[in-house]
């Protein structure tokens, strides 16, 4: 099974790929994308379009999973929830699952362990370390990914 993993942040867009199952994942992409001008939102909606669908096709995941954000505020809407709506359209329109995991429902109870597990460092335990950019935002979008393995 593949899985595609997305966080986002301020000018920037994160995304790991994932194949196999949550007990033997493998890391077949990662990558940090520069989004465009974040003031400008109809080219930011079309730039964040463009790079999902690219995304989507370039490796043709059967699940999607995305970090939301809950009460970003209000400069933060543009950055961080307009885009997840667009995600979420073009999954549908492709019939691909699509799951949303906040903050919250990232705990190393999805993956079947303890509370006490470090998610960040079971990530690099797992999948080793991939700089550049291998950091909390980067291993949010892995985790979410291997999440829905």
């Amino acid at each position: 099974m593949k899985s595609l993993g997305i966080a986002l942040q301020k000018n920037f867009l994160r995304y790991a790929v994932l194949d196999g199952d949550s007990g033997n994942p493998t890391l077949v992409e990662k990558g940090r994308q520069t989004t465009c001008d974040p003031n400008d939102i109809p080219a930011l909606m079309d730039w964040y379009e463009t790079h999902f669908q690219h995304l989507i096709s370039a490796h043709a995941p059967d699940v999607i999973g995305y970090k939301l954000v809950l009460e970003p505020k209000i400069e933060q809407q543009h950055n961080l929830s307009f885009p997840l709506g667009i995600l979420n359209l073009l999954a549908q329109k492709e019939g691909i699952p699509i799951n949303e995991f906040s903050q919250r429902a990232i705990t190393p109870a999805k993956l079947g362990l303890g509370k006490t597990t470090d998610l960040m460092v079971l990530v690099d335990e797992t999948f080793g370390e991939h700089p550049p950019y291998w950091d909390k935002y980067q291993k949010e979008a892995v985790l979410v990914a291997w999440f829905c393995l």
